[in-house]
């Protein structure tokens, strides 16, 4: 008899394919709206493997639910949707994904949404689209150049090195800071400076955070930082949301304090309670890219991250660890350390 799986959301189907060959799997096959409370703890109950995505949390009350379960699964980095401690505490594995191929994608979307902000992309679209294109060379829409000027990256991980590299193909000046500064080898290959975090705000003409939520990047953005800005500044984040201060964004983005700002992330999205995305007053600029949180949401890459959890789930059906494993202090291992918060 095949095991069950059970997936909160719908995956790409090659991947959906794949498990179904191994197991008897169930999709809650929405995508107008998230799995409501009671019914994925009705969805568990007789689950040995629960597929995890989406931000939809497997607490200790769907653990409990799940009286059968063998395995969670995340497409995810960190899971941090997923308690992992009590898992831990129940001998049941927990697997994650690799952040490369992520964070390659990731990098390349944080530049689109910079270039989209600074040339106006979704304004001059809506403009066309009401018959306001009146002139030729004219002075009625005008974007910002990315050549010749400076851009500061806030994290140069992965995501930040990524935004990096094509930032010097542009053109721009790259600055960037972070806890550890890269060594004069690593910085001399990618053009790029190091300066204080209050040093970059002040020179840059863009400034894109790039770093992992921990404890010690919430709320790192605040409204002194924002208030350094250039006038013309513009700020990207594809971050997450609480590492920046985002009514102070609100404040300077109507005041013209900074030209403009292009948002990926958010203090409220679909996990958590009360109104989610971008606030009404957000929605109302006309200075902001807004876009749903989507800086993987590339075919391949969603492709990529699903397979690589149904072949974690393969390898433990075989009797073989996981690839991936994020409490491997289930298999006897050391406990794996990690400052990531969401």
């Amino acid at each position: 008899m095949k095991p069950k799986l059970f997936i909160p959301q719908p995956i790409p189907q090659v991947a959906a394919e794949r498990l179904k060959e191994r197991c008897d799997v169930t999709v809650f096959d929405h995508l107008d709206r998230r799995i409501k409370r009671a019914e994925l703890l009705d969805a568990v109950r007789d689950q040995q493997i629960l597929y995890a995505l989406g931000e939809v949390d497997y607490d200790k009350e769907v653990l409990d639910a799940a009286e059968q379960l063998e395995l969670v699964a995340a497409m995810h980095v960190a899971a941090t949707f997923v308690d992992i401690p009590e898992a831990t505490r129940r001998g049941i594995p927990v697997t994650g994904i690799p952040n490369t191929g992520l964070a390659r994608t990731t990098a390349e979307f944080t530049f689109a949404l910079l270039i989209a902000t600074a040339w106006r992309l979704p304004e001059a679209d809506r403009f066309l689209r009401a018959d306001q294109w009146k002139q030729n060379q004219s002075q009625a829409f005008l974007g910002t150049r990315l050549s010749g000027a400076t851009l500061g990256i806030v994290g140069m991980g992965t995501i930040g090195t990524g935004v990096a590299l094509r930032a010097r193909a542009c053109g721009m000046r790259i600055l960037y800071t972070k806890r550890s500064p890269l060594s004069p080898v690593e910085e001399s290959s990618l053009g790029a400076e190091y300066r204080s975090l209050s040093d970059l705000f002040r020179e840059s003409d863009f400034v894109a955070l790039t770093p992992a939520l921990t404890k010690q990047t919430e709320g790192l953005v605040t409204a002194e930082l924002i208030a350094t800005m250039k006038p013309n500044a513009i700020l990207i984040n594809t971050s997450r949301g609480p590492v920046l201060d985002e009514a102070a964004l609100e404040d300077a983005l109507a005041a013209g304090r900074i030209r403009g700002a292009g948002l990926d992330v958010y203090q409220h999205e679909t996990h958590t309670p009360g109104p989610t995305g971008p606030s009404e007053r957000l929605r109302e600029l006309p200075n902001v890219v807004l876009t749903p949180h989507m800086g993987s949401a590339a075919r391949e890459t969603r492709e990529e991250m699903a397979l690589r959890t149904v072949e974690n789930i393969e390898r433990f059906l075989d009797g073989v660890r996981p690839l991936d494993v994020l409490n491997p202090d289930v298999y006897g291992e050391a406990p794996r350390r990690t400052e990531v918060i969401g």
